[in-house]
């Protein structure tokens, strides 16, 4: 034995390799080897510690251990100052040892410090240090023959990489960051892959945890390459992971660090998403003391100040920032300034703000902090357009996109050109350039929102990053005068709402719990989706290709190459969906879209000439106070009101003066005064012009067809009650038009079923619920004498109706209309699909959770919650389920079944009909009051008897048109409440025989 070293299993007899020519270290190249061999000592050098006894060896090597687990522990608690001083004693018990091994940890774990603390010039060179020193020690390994030394210094090596790895990320190059995490990756299999005994356990990565940490760099390079989704996924898979390792011994404290790192990156994809990442940092917060815990509070207190509590999370960022400073972490420091800027920008204080993003900077420009300073160069370009200062702002506006182009990095470079355009448009100067700028940018911004499994993580997208960019965009578009960029964006907007996912089976079976992933053509099992909307296996789909009309293609395809150019985007070659009206039985057909974008904006077009764009802007306080309008009008209940509040409002709202003056309010703000002209010209021809319209989420509920026809428009803003003046009669949409909703061009439609008996899901009996309970019956008590049971009578002498029955009173308030009876009855040939019952949106505000209400109990699978012993049968479970082919004509008559324009995402029950083969839909935009809210008549019933007549003729719109003309003929003539709009406008029917592929 050599002084606390193996002996060199060779005798130093052949000359040293060059790259250790002329060294010396102990137990390799030194006199003590010479003697052990029996050389003469004479040519080989002396270090200090061939003069150390085993004793002193021994003590000095206890030491180093003892320093190296303290320093862990400082990094742990993000002391910095207190880690980079016991480093630097194991350094110096390293070099009295003459012990690489020692040194190479000590700089290894050095790394990781400077790195967390932000100091990524130190940080680098004490990881490419390593890894030199790395190179030249197994040299001499090889060259001596002792091999058992490699396993000392590995670990030391892949921690000097993985910091290498995290800096390649922060400058962009994801591609060297690959490349460092494959060769961990090889290298840990190698290791794996050797005899028993020959690595430490530790290098053996027994329970994963280092691959985690790998796949957690994998996430990372992921954000740098703009795949937020793909990272998001990721990230809920690692921290699914490392929950199964929290309580294994000896790697607990790895693990919590692990932890800490996938909830920090997962909160800030959230963030930047627009979403709330306060779950996420507050754990951090609550799991961490000292300066690890200080950095957590300020993305903490960042929410506060959005809240309005400013002056609370200015002091706590102070707070934290000085907690940071003390424990030398400089770049949380920086940090902690630019956060307090932020919010000081936000609130106007300007002055302030740039005072602390000079100070972050300042730290960034010390640490060779790149990402840093473009942050500075964006935050000083903020601060100088909101002062007017437009050359030093385009001066930092030219800096950030430089250098987000040098990183590489998409979205950075999609950040600084938006940075960029919002500042030119600030100062109002070269429009043209400016569009040059932002258009790319808008329809990047909203392809990356498909990127996004979830539905909470998309909305929060279009809220936070998509949406403000659009709507600048569209800003812009209106003051160049842009028309036909206008309704081709509008065109682009209204053609999403076409989902794809795994299938689901809806037997009646609820399969075992399983949490693995559906191979390709595989039903997921229901049961893993629970109640939890976020693990839907549905995903939005962007907008298909699109052709403007036969003679022309989009003037956005250009934009959207270049946006794929710059932004990395990928797109797939695909026949173009046609957005043209087309003329139906030689009548002029009309297709009115609106998109919201900040404020409205609406284009229509006709089939007499597609080519000719028109395209208006309202303003945001037009649009909003119709909706105040409408309402206040609307059965619908608000929060907090009672169903009989609701109808007894609407009652109110829907006196004879009250609904005139609700059809004109809407009108003026809502319609065209050149589309007006153009259906009064089409309808004096002698046939009615057909109008289909695809509302905004903003304009849902309005009831097209009541709105009346303005004969001039105003030149003021108009005082409540002065409307009249601009009608010179009560004119309404449909006394010179048919009208109907339009479904998005991008839902993918499967073929109908043939044609067979029709289908009734009448009123079904919910489990669990009172006949006059909440979920209760929709149609009251029916006999045979009962105007719907005669009607249903009158079918069944036609011909069979499903589920068969001999008389119509069985076809109302059945047991048994549940998913599974729903199943059977669509797996035959089927005519019509009649439902009437309720409807609601029963979780969160995405279409994919509206739900009918069957007879379902709460044991069958099903994607929403049980309500009690009731399971909702929702949007969710026919889009995934192998219920895929509707007929080509449904009627869904109950709350709101229309409501699917309204959500967050256009997808509820009514386009998932659609996509299930439905070509015509009749559905409510509003909440229907039962029969019992009319002294007399049946109005629930002859609503349903005017679907089902409607959908069983030649022509559904048409038909269902002359029955709400009939109504408001009888309305206008003084009838009763059974007569109300309140009953019949808010019904319509979606048309999509020739908007879907």
């Amino acid at each position: 034995m050599l002084v606390g070293l193996p002996a060199p299993s060779e005798p130093p007899d052949r000359p040293l390799p060059g790259e250790l020519a002329g060294s010396c270290s102990h137990g390799y190249n030194c006199r003590c080897v010479a003697r052990h061999f029996g050389l003469d000592p004479a040519s080989y050098g002396e270090v200090p510690a061939c003069a150390l006894s085993e004793g002193e060896y021994r003590q000095l090597l206890i030491e180093a251990s003892q320093v190296q687990d303290q320093a862990k522990q400082l990094s742990a608690q993000r002391d910095a100052v207190g880690a980079h001083r016991a480093y630097g004693r194991m350094r110096e018990i390293a070099r009295e040892l003459d012990r690489t091994d020692l040194e190479l940890a000590a700089l290894s774990d050095l790394a990781v410090v400077c790195y967390a603390a932000g100091d990524l010039r130190n940080a680098r060179q004490c990881a490419e240090a390593v890894l030199k020193a790395f190179e030249i020690t197994v040299a001499a390994i090889v060259h001596f023959g002792q091999y058992a030394e490699l396993r000392m210094i590995e670990g030391s090596r892949e921690v000097a990489d993985r910091v290498l790895v995290n800096l390649s990320i922060e400058e962009g190059n994801t591609a060297r960051a690959r490349e460092l995490i494959a060769g961990q990756r090889a290298r840990a299999a190698f290791r794996k892959a050797a005899e028993p005994g020959q690595y430490p356990p530790e290098l053996l990565d027994p329970h994963g945890a280092d691959e985690l940490e790998l796949r957690i760099l994998d996430v990372r390079v992921l954000i740098a390459d703009g795949e937020l989704s793909a990272a998001r996924t990721a990230l809920d898979s690692i921290l699914d992971a490392l929950s199964r390792l929290a309580g294994i011994g000896g790697i607990r404290d790895q693990v919590a660090g692990l932890e800490a790192m996938a909830l920090a990156e997962r909160g800030r994809i959230r963030r930047a998403g627009g979403e709330d990442a306060d779950a996420d940092f507050l754990r951090l917060s609550a799991r961490h003391d000292g300066p690890a815990a200080a950095k957590f509070d300020i993305e903490v207190a960042e929410a506060r100040a959005v809240s309005g509590d400013l002056p609370g999370a200015i002091e706590a960022i102070v707070a934290a920032r000085d907690r940071l400073g003390a424990a030398g972490l400089s770049g949380d420091v920086a940090d902690a300034s630019h956060a307090l800027g932020f919010l000081l920008l936000l609130h106007g204080h300007v002055p302030q703000a740039r005072e602390q993003f000079v100070h972050a900077g300042q730290l960034w420009k010390a640490n060779g902090d790149t990402a840093g300073l473009r942050r500075l160069d964006v935050a000083l370009a903020r601060c100088d357009a909101a002062e007017e200062r437009w050359e030093s702002a385009y001066a930092h506006t030219a800096r950030a996109r430089e250098s987000a182009a040098a990183s590489g990095e998409r979205l950075e470079c999609l950040r600084a050109d938006f940075l960029a355009a919002t500042v030119r448009y600030a100062h109002g100067q070269d429009l043209p350039a400016v569009l040059d700028l932002l258009l790319p940018v808008a329809l990047a911004a909203e392809d990356y929102r498909f990127r996004f499994d979830s539905a909470a993580a998309r909305t929060a997208w279009a809220s936070g990053v998509s949406g403000p960019a659009n709507a600048l965009l569209m800003g812009l578009l209106t003051q160049l005068g842009e028309k036909r960029l206008i309704a081709e964006m509008i065109e682009r907007t209204c053609a999403v709402g076409s989902f794809s996912g795994a299938s689901i089976d809806l037997s009646g079976v609820v399969p075992s719990l399983s949490m693995t992933e559906p191979a390709a053509g595989e039903r997921l099992p229901l049961a893993a989706l629970g109640a939890v909307t976020a693990s839907l296996p549905l995903r939005l789909a962007p907008p298909p290709d699109l052709r403007w009309s036969p003679s022309s293609a989009m003037e956005l395809d250009r934009w959207l190459a270049l946006a794929a150019e710059r932004y990395g985007l990928r797109r797939e070659p695909a026949e173009p969906v046609p957005t043209w009206p087309v003329a139906e039985d030689g009548r002029e057909t009309f297709v009115l879209r609106y998109a919201d974008a900040g404020h409205t904006y609406l284009s229509w077009r006709s089939s007499a000439d597609p080519d000719t764009v028109h395209s208006h802007p309202i303003d945001a306080r037009l649009v909003g106070t119709a909706r105040e309008f409408l309402a206040e009008a609307s059965p619908t209940p608000h929060e907090g009101e009672s169903v009989a509040d609701a109808v007894g409002r609407a009652f109110a709202a829907f006196s004879p003066a009250g609904e005139q003056r609700l059809a004109r309010s809407l009108a003026l703000n809502l319609l065209p005064a050149d589309l007006i002209t153009r259906l009064r010209a089409a309808s004096s021809t002698g046939r009615r012009p057909l109008l289909r319209v695809q509302p905004s989420p903003s304009l849902a509920a309005v009831p097209w067809g009541l709105l009346a026809l303005p004969d001039r428009r105003p030149d003021r803003v108009l005082s409540p009650g002065e409307e009249g003046g601009c009608f010179d009669g009560d004119e309404r949409i449909l006394d010179i038009a048919d009208v109907s909703l339009l479904a998005p061009a991008g839902i993918a439609r499967v073929s109908p079923a043939s044609d067979g008996p029709p289908v009734y899901l009448l009123d079904p009996r919910i489990p669990g619920q009172s006949a006059f309970g909440e979920l209760g019956s929709v149609l009251g008590k029916q006999d045979v004498s009962s105007p719907l049971i005669r009607h249903l009578d009158a079918r069944l002498a036609e011909g069979p109706v499903r589920p068969e029955v001999t008389r119509g009173l069985d076809l109302v308030r059945r047991t048994d209309t549940d998913r599974r009876l729903l199943a059977d009855l669509l797996k035959e040939p089927c005519s019509r699909l009649v439902f009437a019952g309720h409807v609601s949106v029963v979780s969160g505000a995405h279409g994919a959770q509206t739900a009918l209400h069957l007879s379902c109990p709460a044991g069958l699978p099903g994607t929403a919650a049980p309500i009690g012993a009731h399971r909702p049968f929702t949007a969710a479970d026919l889009a995934l389920s192998e219920v895929d082919t509707m007929p080509a004509r449904v009627a869904l008559i109950g709350c709101a079944s229309a409501s699917d324009f309204g959500l967050a995402e256009p997808f509820g029950m009514l386009l998932a009909a659609v996509a299930a083969g439905a070509s015509v839909v009749a559905a409510t935009v509003w909440a229907l009051p039962t029969s019992a809210a009319a002294a007399s008549g049946d109005p629930m019933a002859d609503l349903i008897i005017a679907a089902d007549t409607a959908l069983a003729g030649a022509d559904p719109v048409g038909s269902l048109c002359d029955w709400q003309r009939d109504r408001l003929a009888r309305w206008r003539a003084g009838g009763g409440p059974e007569v109300s709009p309140v009953f019949w406008a808010g019904l319509t029917c979606l048309d999509a025989q020739t908007w879907v592929r």
